[in-house]
């Protein structure tokens, strides 16, 4: 808390709010997110609330055994003070834990006491807290939002965060919808935005380069070195994605790579093995082991808004740091550049607004897609989170950006074409494409 405090700047996502007495919460996310500094927040806002401090019981658990739960929930029974008639549990990394989901399921099923409490459990495996979802299902109490998901910090924030630190401030302007981007409150709030359109474009491509990560953002702030926030993510998917796979770093390096110099085409799990010298079915194990570690995640081919899981689908990373990872680890000469990494963190941005839709939804990869057309061209993201709308990313400053939405005017969707600082909202019918600057729809549809 500390740390956080002296960080530079203040941002507190909230992924905890509205947790009532009595429910059981999961908080997910990639590590070095900031959930164990959330967690710590709630805690105190407990306290505040009048919570005796005994009746906390915070627990990080990286390397117990399902047992050790057990024994805490004991433990802190005892240390509670004389009379308590509630307990805030707060069990941070908990998918660490092998069998953690029946040893908490028994507990809550069996002590009486511990099936009336406040329970919030954070962890960093998707495929882990999925599963645990269903075995926990009737066990989560009075809440309207069990799953939660915490993400690097969105544009919006960022953007703020830096503004702010400068002694300057946006236009308030409301967060939108991604399905409401071709409406006429939209055009008002990108009109709006429009005198600060070489300001956020500035602050966009500083975020294409630094991300969201907290540990990233305060290393900007400051105008530290951004190499030991890299190593650090490194360290992270060696140990989490592929702790137990065996692959030596300089393998771990070029597969990261691979994904990053086809960041936005769909991924020949084939070609790749080739590449690195692995089979087929050891590539597809080691990308769902990094989407269940939230370093990257699955777009998949549309089929009637719904993913068509047989096609090749596009694998974005959640954050542009791990891009800069990949070529970092790797003898690839080959970067993203600012039109790929526009694209994939507009992908993230409707991922963040597709959870605040629906919380705990992210691991299901079901709500941001992508089509492919008869004609074999691709419009980048579809799907239920921005339906009826559709995003192409070109990233363009030119006046040519209406050939550039040649694809998506073809299609059934009412189209927006994301370029670099073209504004064009005239068009009155869904098949003439809108043009929006990057940076403001990430700045209105992003947290």
């Amino acid at each position: 808390m500390r740390a956080a405090a002296t960080a530079g700047f203040t941002y507190e996502p909230q992924a905890l709010d509205s947790v009532p007495q009595g429910a059981l919460v999961l908080l997910r996310g990639p590590r070095r997110v900031g959930k164990s500094v959330e967690l710590k927040r709630f805690a105190q806002k407990q306290l505040e609330n009048g919570a005796p401090p005994r009746a906390i019981i915070h627990a990080a658990v990286d390397g117990w055994r399902a047992r050790d739960l057990r024994t805490l929930v004991e433990t802190g029974k005892r240390l509670a003070p004389s009379g308590c008639e509630h307990r805030w549990w707060l069990i941070d990394e908990v998918s660490s834990v092998a069998d953690w989901d029946s040893e908490i399921k028994n507990l809550r099923d069996n002590d009486p006491e511990f099936s009336q409490d406040t329970v919030v459990l954070t962890g960093s495996s998707a495929r882990d807290l999925t599963r645990a979802t269903s075995s926990l299902a009737g066990r989560r109490g009075p809440v309207q939002r069990p799953d939660r998901t915490l993400l690097p910090m969105g544009f919006r924030s960022f953007a703020d965060v830096m503004l702010t630190a400068r002694g300057e401030a946006l236009p308030g302007t409301p967060q939108l919808a991604p399905m409401d981007l071709r409406s006429a409150s939209a055009a008002a709030v990108f009109d709006t935005l429009l005198p600060w359109e070489n300001e956020l474009t500035a602050w966009w491509e500083i975020y294409l380069r630094v991300g969201g990560f907290p540990q990233a953002v305060t290393a900007q702030v400051r105008g530290d070195d951004l190499g030991p926030v890299v190593q650090a993510l490194f360290d992270v998917v060696q140990r989490d994605a592929f702790g137990s796979a065996g692959l030596s770093e300089s393998e771990v390096g070029a597969l990261l790579a691979r994904l990053s110099e086809n960041l936005s085409s769909p991924v020949n799990l084939t070609t790749i093995a080739q590449d690195i010298g692995v089979s087929p079915d050891t590539i597809s194990r080691r990308l769902n082991d990094l989407a269940a570690a939230y370093v990257l995640w699955p777009c998949h081919a549309a089929e009637g808004m719904r993913p068509r899981m047989g096609a090749q689908a596009k694998r974005y990373f959640i954050d542009p740091l791990y891009a800069r990872l990949a070529h970092e680890r790797s003898a690839s000469q080959v970067t993203p550049d600012n039109t790929q990494l526009t694209e994939q963190q507009l992908g993230v941005a409707l991922l963040r607004a597709a959870e605040i839709a629906s919380p705990g939804g992210h691991a299901s990869f079901d709500r941001v897609l992508y089509e492919r057309t008869p004609a074999r061209k691709e419009i980048d993201f579809v799907g239920p989170a921005l339906t009826p709308v559709a995003i192409e990313g070109k990233y363009t400053d030119s006046g040519t950006w209406v050939g550039d939405a040649a694809t998506v005017n073809a299609s059934a969707h009412a189209g927006v074409l994301a370029t670099r600082s073209v504004l064009d909202t005239s068009a009155v019918t869904p098949d003439k494409a809108w043009a929006i600057p990057a940076a403001f729809l990430a700045y209105s549809i992003d947290t």
